[in-house]
């Protein structure tokens, strides 16, 4: 048999070349490998353990609609409308019936908690307290108005509100900006005070610019607001507020407040209405006979005045700004007159009502006991 011919230099030259792409080749697919499997990797471990909760299944809420001494309900709104799970404890931590978004059997004066599921997970949560039968202990609870702007200066205002832990608060009017719009209204409202919410009711009286273009129909659907005017009391045990909308000295307001002021029961009485109330005003009668304390808004300032006997606070500060000072100016004759942009909070006690106004960093710039 013959021997094969030696290779030559050109094909020895072309073996090596070939071998060394081989290797080459293999080389570089076990670092795509390695690169895919340090991908793969990194993704699972992101996914696994950094990349956090995902984003609230709530488009709106939930918030507390409303809040007495046996029940409590709350509202939301979903992606997809999927179904929400609403359980609740009491101090005692037993459970509570809940109905939908109704808490029912609550007892007075007493905290309570409850956390709203959604797909099997603990999505959103807060805690409340329900209204006391007597004033044994102080209660406390908020006034702001003219807050609707959703900037930075009504966020800073809702995490003070929150922070202070009030049994409900009371808006003055002016809720959205520059109208109530539904597309507005999370924006404006239910995304920057939606901490307050979660742990207090929020009783919402309306504005001018509530009632602009297209009406208040959006943000009287969101709270339950009767059409007539969005007038309705609230009576959180011992405490009764009542709410007047707009225009205080219209005859539909007075009559309303009329009945409702002179209702047996009521510990201490207060007005929420958005236009401040000036001397000669036809109410104001009515106000000073039944003791009743006023909160407004509409001018964009903190004022404590005295209006022909009738104690009133105007707490138009809570996000939107003074805007021009042609129209912000301070009112003749009041107590205290201030620009800064803040909330009230009143504690309500047996032996006296105490006002104390603080600024969005938590600032006190006034307080008096009455």
């Amino acid at each position: 048999m013959a021997t094969p011919p030696d290779p030559s230099p050109r094909e020895e030259l072309l073996q090596r070349r070939l071998t060394r792409a081989r290797l080459a080749l293999g080389a570089l697919g076990m670092l795509v490998a390695m690169c895919a499997i340090g991908v793969g990797f990194t993704i699972w471990y992101w996914i696994s353990y950094l990349r956090g909760p995902g984003d609230t299944p709530f488009t709106r809420g939930p918030y507390l609609l409303r809040v007495t001494g046996s029940e409590a309900e709350l509202r939301w709104r979903t992606h997809g409308n999927k179904p929400v799970r609403l359980t609740a404890l009491d101090p005692n931590g037993e459970a509570v019936r809940v109905e939908g978004g109704v808490l029912r059997g609550l007892e007075p004066d007493n905290r309570y908690t409850w956390v709203a599921r959604v797909d099997g997970t603990g999505a959103a949560g807060g805690s409340f307290t329900t209204a006391p039968t007597t004033l044994d202990r102080s209660v406390r609870f908020a006034v702001l108005a003219d807050y609707g702007s959703g900037d930075d200066d009504e966020w800073a205002v809702g995490r003070l509100l929150a922070a202070q832990r009030p049994e409900f608060a009371v808006t003055a009017g002016d809720n959205s900006y520059l109208v109530a719009a539904e597309v507005l209204l999370d924006r404006n409202i239910f995304r920057p005070l939606g901490e307050l919410m979660r742990n207090a009711p929020m009783y919402v009286c309306l504005g001018d610019h509530d009632k602009f273009f297209p009406g208040p129909g959006a943000i009287s659907k969101a709270f339950e607001l009767p059409g007539d005017g969005g007038r309705f009391t609230v009576d959180h045990g011992p405490i009764q507020v009542v709410v007047l909308g707009d225009e205080p000295n219209e005859a539909g307001a007075i009559e309303f407040a009329s009945r409702e002021l002179k209702v047996e029961g009521p510990a201490v009485r207060f007005v929420a209405c958005h236009r401040p109330l000036q001397t000669g005003d036809p109410i104001l009668p009515l106000l000073r006979e039944t003791g009743a304390t006023v909160f407004s808004g509409h001018l964009h300032r903190y004022e404590r005045r005295t209006v022909e006997g009738v104690q009133t606070f105007t707490v138009g500060t809570g996000g939107q700004g003074p805007g021009s000072l042609d129209h912000t100016k301070p009112t003749p004759g009041a107590d205290v007159t201030l620009l800064d942009i803040g909330a009230l909070l009143v504690d309500v006690r047996a032996d006296g009502v105490g006002y104390t106004y603080l600024d969005q960093h938590g600032r006190v710039l006034d307080h008096v006991v009455i």
